[in-house]
This record gives structure tokens, sequence and C-alpha cells, in this order.
């Protein structure tokens, strides 16, 4: 698995397919952490928005880097499918971790400290939205879309949907909570399990696609 995931996040830097997202994501932070005086949890409701969209891209990118036939002499050098299915999910978890972290210490730089209540929240949010990003990317991906077309169509809506319909009680409400409206605990913790079920959901949907 170590080797699978060091391999995809190669062809990720080589491809350079991580550059719009990165700068993208960088330039959200900075006119975002521009303020000393503005509170954290609704910055980090933007950056978790922001990191999903980020997560969602790149596991498509890794992906679609390599096409049919490279990808079945990885299975065969790899020996073992699942590995290599899971190995784009795990090299996007890795890269919207990092993200993750130059966020909250980007913010914490910014405002002299934050408090570690609102660092927690602040961390599991972004968890949430990066596992929530993969498992959209995973459904819209390669494995399931042949056309970059297709899968730009069905990714958007359904990130739309996540991050801006109210009555759908996954990503939006836990983004309005960190942004002041209710309490935090409950959205984010609701986020963050539906995120993992999500992000199992589309990994399993993805193997069980590959051996058709």
């Amino acid at each position: 698995m170590i080797a699978t995931t060091r391999y995809q996040l190669a062809l990720l830097a080589h491809s350079q397919r991580y550059l719009p997202p990165l700068l993208g994501y960088l330039a959200t932070l900075a006119i975002l952490y521009s303020s000393a005086d503005a509170p954290a949890l609704p910055e980090f409701a933007i950056s978790t928005a922001a990191l999903l969209v980020v997560a969602c891209w790149l596991v498509i990118a890794l992906v679609g880097a390599e096409d049919p036939a490279q990808r079945l002499i990885t299975m065969s050098h790899a020996r073992r499918r699942l590995t290599v299915l899971v190995a784009p999910a795990i090299a996007a978890l890795t890269c919207t971790m990092l993200l993750t972290l130059g966020s909250l210490c980007w913010a914490m730089l910014v405002h002299g400290g934050v408090p570690l209540a609102d660092l927690g929240w602040g961390l599991l949010a972004h968890i949430a939205g990066a596992c929530w990003g993969i498992a959209i990317g995973l459904a819209c991906s390669q494995y399931f879309i042949p056309r970059i077309g297709f899968t730009v169509l069905t990714a958007l809506p359904a990130l739309a949907a996540l991050l801006l319909v109210r009555w759908l009680p996954l990503v939006n409400p836990m983004l309005r909570a960190l942004a002041g409206e209710t309490a935090p605990a409950r959205p984010v913790l609701l986020a963050a399990v539906t995120s993992v079920l999500a992000l199992g959901l589309s990994t399993g949907m993805a193997t069980a696609a590959s051996r058709r």
C-alpha cells in the first residue's frame, strides 16, 4: 500500500495536475486569513468548503492520470487490485491533510493562536470535507465515467448540492454551524461520520466496477 501510494503521489507530481487546485486553495487562504480580528470558525468553514473541492479535483486527476491499460500493468505489479484502486484516495487524502495543517497553522499565525476547541472543530471539519470530496471524486472518476467532460458535469452538481443545499444534512449544516448559526458539535460530528461512510461506499463501488 505504501509503495502504490508513493507511486500515485509521484504520478501526481509529474503530471502537475495538482497546481491549479493548490494555487486556488492558497489564494483562498491568503484572502481568508487577512484579518487578525476575524473569528476563526467562520474562516474554517470557507477553507473546509475549498478543501472539499480540492480533494475532489485531486482524486479525479489521480484516477485519470493512468489509462485503463496502464492501470492493468500497475495492478499486475502490485498484485492486489484493491491496493491500486484505493491508492489514489489515500494519496489525495495525504495531500489534503497537508493542506489542512497548512490552513490551521496559517490561522494560528494570523490570529496569534486559536482556542483549542475551535482548532479541534476546524480540524475535524477539514477532515470531513476532504473525505467527502474524495468520495465524490471517486464516484465521478474514470472508474465510472470515462470522459472528463461528463465527469465535470457530474461532479459539479454533486459538489454544489453538498455545499449549498440546506436540507441535505451532510456538509452544508456543518459549514453553517462553523459560520456561527448553531453550535458546531453535532453538525461537525455528523458530517465526519457520514463522510467516512461515503468514502467507504465510493471505494467499494470502485472495486466492484473494476471487476466487471
